[in-house]
């Protein structure tokens, strides 16, 4: 697996993380929420982070259920009490992983980040048990353009050049979200769905916050393009505070589908 460029050690994740969870929780749950699952369903929830998608799973399958919350990095995920969870650090493109298994798997902004995402999706469709659903999110960023006058927007415009490099050189992609659907397809899966959300990063908004430290984290490797200075990364931080600035953030489309079977 190519270089993560969101390590949990770096000192600010962790806040990064419940702000991301603020901002994308609601909608992965409104879409989780409408698969069905049976009493007693086991759910694998990839690329944890710091829990709050894995608590929610639990809640929803109750005592009898069980959800599997792995990450390569499951130190915010220790302190988790749920009696039904298990924590289990795992790389999802190499190590042991169970077949028929779970009513369930969801993935949220992982695949994007793993260059063998297509090796991924097919392990996934074979830890399913026949029936159950596989649902995954990740960016599309067809989306990602400052909103005209915006404060910043000179450097938000040269900022999204930046990162159409920093993604790839990290293995990552910046157009998987679209392709899911047809990756669903692709596998065999059937009844396949997928919608998009795009978030708007309007100063003063959780949104905006989140942008703000995920460019913090990402500003290294952006200064290392040649696109952008220190200076200017600073400048672009400020600036996602003010109340002048709006940008349309990547589309997160989520896809859901069904291995065949009763």
């Amino acid at each position: 697996m190519a270089a993560y460029l969101f390590e949990h050690d770096w000192d600010d994740e962790r806040d990064r993380l419940d702000v991301l969870e603020q901002v994308f929780d609601p909608a992965s749950r409104d879409c989780l929420g409408r698969v069905p699952l049976p009493p007693g369903g086991q759910c694998l929830e990839i690329g944890s982070g710091a829990g709050s998608i894995a608590r929610w799973l639990c809640d929803r399958v109750g005592p009898t259920g069980r959800v599997v919350a792995t990450d390569l990095d499951t130190g915010f995920l220790e302190a988790l009490t749920e009696s039904n969870l298990e924590v289990r650090r795992h790389d999802i493109v190499a190590d042991d992983l169970e077949t028929d298994a779970f009513d369930l798997i969801h993935a949220r902004l992982v695949l994007e980040h793993i260059p063998q995402r297509d090796h991924v999706v097919r392990r996934l469709v074979r830890a399913l048990r026949p029936g159950g659903w596989l649902v995954l999110e990740d960016f599309d960023w067809s989306s990602f353009v400052p909103a005209p006058g915006c404060t910043g927007g000179d450097l938000m415009a040269t900022a999204v050049e930046a990162l159409h490099l920093v993604f790839p050189a990290a293995g990552a992609a910046t157009d998987f979200g679209r392709a899911l659907p047809l990756d669903f397809r692709a596998v065999g899966l059937v009844e396949v769905g997928a919608e998009g959300r795009v978030h708007v990063g309007l100063g003063g908004t959780p949104v905006a916050t989140w942008w703000r430290m995920t460019l913090a984290k990402l500003g290294p490797p952006m200064i290392g393009t040649g696109l952008m200075t220190g200076t200017d990364v600073d400048e672009l931080l400020r600036a996602c505070e003010d109340p002048g600035f709006c940008c349309l953030l990547p589309t997160l489309v989520t896809a859901w589908g069904r291995r065949p079977g009763p």
